[in-house]
């Protein structure tokens, strides 16, 4: 995953710091750029970085989708659902 996340960003910064330069050597001031160069790297990234956001947000789902027939199982989680229920029914 943190492969995907390095290439992801690297492009991201990558195209926010092509439009940035291009902006200030066109002589805009430095908020203008920065301001410009954002929503143009936004724009470009959703354009033609699909590939690689579609991936990560596959990898991400797949690691913190909740399936309660598979995993690792909580014992801390039940002592503390109890606890919290047996707060909300002395309430």
């Amino acid at each position: 995953m943190k492969k995907l996340w390095l290439v992801f960003i690297s492009a991201r910064i990558g195209l926010f710091a092509l439009f940035l330069t291009v902006f200030l050597l066109l002589g805009f001031e430095g908020i203008y750029s920065a301001l410009i160069a954002g929503v143009l790297a936004l724009a470009v990234s959703l354009v033609f970085l699909t590939k690689q956001r579609d991936a990560l947000s596959t990898e991400i789902y797949s690691r913190t989708r909740r399936d309660k027939n598979a995993g690792v199982p909580d014992s801390d989680a039940d002592v503390e659902n109890a606890i919290l229920d047996s707060k909300e029914d002395n309430k």
